[in-house]
């Protein structure tokens, strides 16, 4: 894929965008593309650093620039939204957003509770059915279940406020933008978001999920200028009479997903293909779909970490066996085909 083209193919597109109706405030920021050997950055070539890992926003020679690993044959639409998306992560840490997210932490100690999960999926449902159509009663209920569940799974649900608040945000706007660029590409988003959030498969790993629940919370604050979904949950005093009874699919779906990531990880040991064996410090994984199982985590794409003091970066995919919560133990290769 040649990036000068495909830069400024969706540099065209930033430019009919209306940022501020999106966002009050918000404003486009550069963007980056880059491949395996090439990076372009704000109308040229630049030599690709160290910098440029994963789909995010970085900061970069004085300024918070978006970023986007270009893969295969993109479609030139959907992307552009996607590099908005980015952007907004960048106007997020310029305004200093105070929304503490450590996903390291919450990738070891997050639990896959089938009763927290069975109760977000209705949840989830019912957000939907406030996004189509709003009331009150529901919006009550609504706050109940959220009540609920900050108080009998405090960390489980702070981790998932954060993100729908930080990913959320961002994915609003992404699909904002794409309604001002193609209605029908926003359509079939939300058809994904309508499918999906009904899905308990949806919600392994948690994090993907909370991108499309915080969407629709924006969405629906913005349209019918309500207090914030993410206030309400504190408000609601009466949650005795919401039932916990787990979902029977969630269930099967919590201990599905446990079983996936032992025999990912087991068939990484049998193959014990052996990439790092000395302790170094964590750093950084790709948080977007990593797992856990005991003492061993996943990783797509990359892996940062520290030895000697000393930034390192390793790309493919991995299984890593932690020593404690810093350290790493040991680093082995992970072949995806294999599982």
């Amino acid at each position: 894929m040649n990036l000068e083209k495909l830069y400024q193919q969706i540099y065209n597109n930033i430019k009919k965008i209306n940022f501020d109706s999106i966002w009050k405030g918000f404003a486009p920021t550069k963007f980056a593309l880059y491949n395996e050997t090439e990076c372009f950055f704000d109308g040229k070539y630049i030599e690709k650093t160290s910098d440029f890992v994963a789909n995010t926003a970085i900061f970069y020679e004085g300024e918070y620039i978006a970023i986007w690993n270009v893969m295969g044959t993109p479609n030139v639409t959907v992307l552009t939204s996607k590099i908005i998306h980015e952007m907004f992560h960048a106007f997020q840490y310029a305004n200093h957003w105070d929304i503490c997210v450590n996903e390291l932490k919450a990738l070891i100690y997050y639990k896959y509770d089938e009763e927290n999960l069975s109760i977000k999926l209705r949840e989830n449902k019912l957000l939907l059915d406030l996004y189509k159509c709003y009331g009150a009663e529901k919006a009550e209920t609504f706050a109940r279940y959220r009540k609920y569940r900050q108080e009998k799974f405090p960390y489980e649900f702070q981790y998932e406020s954060n993100i729908e608040k930080l990913e959320g945000s961002a994915n609003y706007v992404e699909w904002q933008a794409l309604k001002q660029f193609d209605s029908s590409k926003a359509d079939e988003l939300f058809a994904s978001m309508n499918v999906q959030l009904s899905d308990c498969g949806f919600y392994f790993p948690i994090r993907i999920s909370n991108y499309y629940s915080g969407a629709l919370f924006y969405a629906i604050q913005f349209t019918e200028q309500v207090k914030s979904v993410f206030e309400a949950n504190a408000t609601s005093e009466s949650i005795g009479d919401i039932s916990c009874n787990s979902d029977s699919a969630m269930k099967e779906a919590v201990l599905r997903y446990a079983e996936e990531t032992e025999r990912i990880v087991a068939k990484a040991l049998a193959s014990n293909k052996v990439i790092i064996e000395e302790p170094v410090e964590l750093l950084g994984v790709n948080v977007y779909n990593a797992r856990r199982y005991k003492q061993y985590l996943t990783s797509t794409y990359f892996l940062m970490y520290s030895r000697n003091g000393k930034e390192e970066i390793l790309n493919g995919n991995f299984i890593i066996k932690m020593q404690d919560d810093k350290t790493i133990e040991k680093v082995y290769e992970w072949d995806l085909e294999e599982g």
